[in-house]
């Protein structure tokens, strides 16, 4: 990444940078960013748009962000809405808000809270989420996978202004994985190792190897073990 690196980019208040490689991008505002851009840290607060691609060690968000083209980042934080049109790879992402992404979504590890888009394949060896709103995808798939409601009370009302569409459950066509646990879920077909299917779920079909668990809320269409 240090190819080609031309320092650093600060940018506050209002105002449109052009894309390139920098070690720092520190945005403050409301600011565009043309083309693609490559940073070690890129750090945006306020309101943000790439016109390309954007590559980052490491990505800091407070606000929202979008991106026209993919996302390629290593450690990522994000506290509110970011919304890629392409495909977003990672290694970990702590998610306070919500991530929708048009094409595949790949990582290491995804926890936090709040609500996801995905248009394509969601795959990351760890998914740990509470959702406030609804979480889709065609396709989940990881070794350790839990998603179920988030916490209800004084925070509710917060997460009703920032994700209209509230409904706090999850909407895939298939989740395979080794260690799954699920509540308030809509799925065709599960297929697992060990797999917990909590309070509210409706799931066509479970397939697993070791361990069934449900929720006598559960509904399930049907179950079937099997063997490798």
């Amino acid at each position: 990444m240090d190819s080609g690196m031309i320092g650093d980019l600060k940018m506050d208040g209002i105002g449109t940078a052009a894309g390139g490689v920098y070690k720092k991008v520190a945005l403050n505002g409301v600011c565009k960013v043309a083309t693609d851009i490559e940073a070690q840290l890129f750090d945006a607060d306020g309101r943000i748009r790439v016109g390309g691609h954007l590559a980052a060690s490491e990505l800091d968000l407070d606000g929202t962000l979008d991106v026209a083209g993919g996302v390629r980042a290593g450690a990522a934080a994000i506290d509110g809405v970011i919304t890629v049109k392409g495909a977003y790879a990672g290694q970990r992402l702590r998610l306070n808000g919500m991530l929708a992404v048009g094409g595949d979504c790949e990582m290491d590890a995804l926890e936090g809270e709040g609500a996801f888009k995905i248009g394509g394949l969601l795959n990351a060896g760890t998914i740990d989420l509470k959702l406030q709103g609804r979480g889709t995808a065609k396709e989940i798939g990881g070794e350790s996978i839990r998603i179920g409601k988030g916490r209800t009370g004084a925070w509710q009302s917060l997460w009703q202004r920032m994700l209209p569409s509230f409904a706090q459950e999850l909407v895939a066509d298939t989740i395979e994985g080794d260690w799954i646990e699920l509540d308030h879920a809509t799925v065709k077909v599960v297929r697992g190792d060990r797999v917990t299917i909590g309070e509210g779920c409706v799931i066509d079909r479970v397939e697993y190897r070791t361990e069934l668990r449900k929720h006598p809320s559960a509904r399930i269409g049907e179950e079937a073990k099997v063997n490798g």
